[in-house]
């Protein structure tokens, strides 16, 4: 027999918007009602009409504990109006590109790590640094076989995800030389394909999958070897020049599948924008992803 209580809990639930309460709850727009249901009472309060200012708040209040908001059209409004830096206070937007003093390509060019096409229509990598960064690739999968071999076990180095234990070893020696941090306080959490590089609790920074992570590594062997001011660089300054150099790449450096490019809506409650990202098409791998430019972006 169902009671009087859980039938007025039933109709609460009938009002109740999942998708934009509990887990799925949004800061940005929940904030931005309260502060319209507070200022909407206050208004009240100021001209003496306290008692309905009371009600109408608790109503409103009420209304957004249940639906996850009060005005209609609050997730389109905070898209079209809540300005980026409000939006990353409450972890929605997008994250602001670390400052740096060099400019990647122009560095790369100079370096001649980067030379144009034959048609002189866009960059790539650069013979010598093409074949060098191979040759790095080949040596890091080199040294998880070895390092699989020498704990009696099969490491498979082009392991796409989260890699074994001789190969995440190996991992955590090539992030200690691309960061110059003692690798006995270094970690690499993995989680879904992405990994996040720490150093102790501090959160060096992440990469978008195994493809992009092995990229860099082998990368930074490059550049150390051959460029003479590559370790004078800030660690904030190499990641840049790193993650620039990965919009080069065609193969992917985990499976060795073909790089394509593409372009997707990035979508939450309260953002929406328009990014190109590079993909391997093989194995999926995500090796960038950029702002795509307003005067690109595709009407929607």
């Amino acid at each position: 027999m169902t009671t009087s209580h859980d039938t007025r809990l039933g109709r609460l639930g009938r009002l109740r918007r999942p998708e934009y309460t509990g887990e799925n709850r949004c800061l940005p727009c929940t904030a931005v009602n309260v502060s319209l249901a507070v200022a909407g009472a206050g208004a009240l309060a100021a001209v003496g009409r306290t008692g309905l200012a009371a009600g109408g708040l608790a109503v409103a209040l009420a209304a957004i504990w249940l639906r996850g908001y009060l005005v209609p059209g609050t997730p389109e409004l905070t898209k079209r109006y809540l300005p980026e830096r409000v939006l990353r206070l409450f972890g929605k937007g997008r994250a602001a590109a670390p400052p740096t003093d060099v400019d990647a390509e122009s560095y790369l060019l100079s370096a001649d790590v980067l030379a144009e096409t034959p048609d002189g229509t866009d960059l790539a990598f650069a013979p010598w640094f093409a074949s060098a960064w191979h040759a790095a690739l080949d040596g890091t999968r080199l040294d998880a076989i070895a390092a699989g071999a020498d704990a009696g076990v099969a490491a498979d180095p082009g392991d796409t995800d989260e890699p074994d234990a001789p190969a995440a070893d190996v991992d955590l020696a090539a992030l200690a030389s691309l960061t110059d941090v003692d690798d006995d306080s270094l970690s690499l959490d993995w989680r879904g394909g992405t990994a996040f590089a720490f150093a102790g609790d501090e959160r060096l920074g992440y990469w978008e999958s195994r493809a992009a992570f092995l990229a860099d590594v082998a990368a930074d062997r490059v550049l150390t070897d051959r460029v003479d001011d590559w370790t004078g660089l800030p660690l904030v300054t190499r990641s840049g020049v790193l993650g620039a150099l990965r919009l080069f790449v065609e193969e992917c450096p985990a499976c060795e599948g073909h790089v394509s490019l593409e372009e997707r809506v990035v979508e939450s409650c309260c953002t929406s924008y328009d990014v190109i990202a590079g993909r391997c098409a093989a194995c999926n791998a995500r090796l960038f992803e950029l702002d795509l430019p307003p005067s690109l972006a595709p009407d929607r």
